[in-house]
């Protein structure tokens, strides 16, 4: 499998990735891919780090993904550590949170979309990581209950509230059942020491359904959200609520890509515990 791999990126390397030959090529190579990787997988490297994915699913786990958000989380996730990731998708997160908490740690994994939810399994699977994985089949915001949902196969970019416009093309909804952190958290007296949140605009959402799980741990929680500034008014929220609601909880939001207002645009951030700068403006 390293071997077919090898050869194929360096053959890719020297002809060109759009090249006749290359282009001609690439059907057998996938249908290799997915023949040898059938039932454990091919060997992928995620920021460094080695797993085993499903080979159909390798465009969603590049190589180096979010670089700057792992670069600050690997040396700050401990292993015992508690996680839950929100919107896992096919795992990229989860499965890096369950190599940096170790044996003693535990991932929880939200996944509402169908689709997504099988594949982040396989990977589970794949890396016998079935003990220190959970994967919930649920979506969370901030009302229990049940939505619709609008999903492309495992695209990343399916979601609640209306169909992603990057994907509308393509997708169907599916009625999916919705919690809270909140809800969860208390149901199975947990306190976790680390949130991240992906959800494509329902970020506000899952946050005002953790009120109380982040007043209860306060500090201790560690809170790290992809900001979708765009998707808010998907999901009801805007800038000014969204702000409110973090001055809220006492939660100051800090880019990690360095941006002046980590509230403006696309991008990851960190809500660090602490009163709001300048009144949370």
């Amino acid at each position: 499998m390293r071997i077919l791999q090898r050869a194929a990126r360096g053959a890719a390397d020297a002809l060109g990735n759009e090249s006749g030959v290359i282009r001609m090529a690439r059907p057998i190579y996938e249908h290799a891919l997915a023949l040898l990787g059938r039932s454990n997988g091919i060997p992928w490297t995620i920021n460094g780090a080695e797993f085993q994915i499903d080979p159909r699913h390798r465009h969603r786990i590049g190589r180096v993904y979010d670089a700057e958000v792992a670069a600050m989380l690997a040396p700050h996730v401990r292993p015992g550590s508690t996680v839950i990731d929100v919107g896992a998708n096919v795992g990229v997160y989860a499965l890096q949170f369950a190599r940096w908490t170790g044996r003693e740690g535990r991932v929880v994994a939200f996944e509402p979309n169908p689709v997504a939810a099988e594949v982040l399994a396989q990977h589970v699977r794949m890396n016998d990581l079935t003990g220190r994985i959970e994967i919930v089949r649920n979506a969370v915001a901030d009302v229990a209950g049940i939505q619709t949902f609008h999903m492309a196969g495992a695209d990343g970019m399916s979601r609640l509230g209306a169909p992603n416009p990057e994907i509308a093309g393509s997708t169907r909804s599916t009625p999916v059942r919705v919690t809270t952190l909140d809800e969860f958290c208390e149901q199975r007296a947990l306190s976790p020491d680390w949130l991240l949140i992906d959800v494509e605009g329902f970020e506000f959402a899952v946050l005002a359904g953790a009120r109380r799980t982040l007043a209860r741990l306060g500090a201790q929680l560690n809170v790290v959200v992809e900001m979708h500034p765009d998707a808010w008014d998907v999901a009801g929220w805007s800038r000014s609520s969204g702000q409110t609601l973090l001055n809220q909880l006492g939660r100051v939001p800090l880019s990690l890509s360095g941006a002046r207002d980590p509230l403006e645009s696309y991008g990851h951030v960190v809500l660090r515990s602490g009163p709001p700068r300048n009144g949370g403006a």
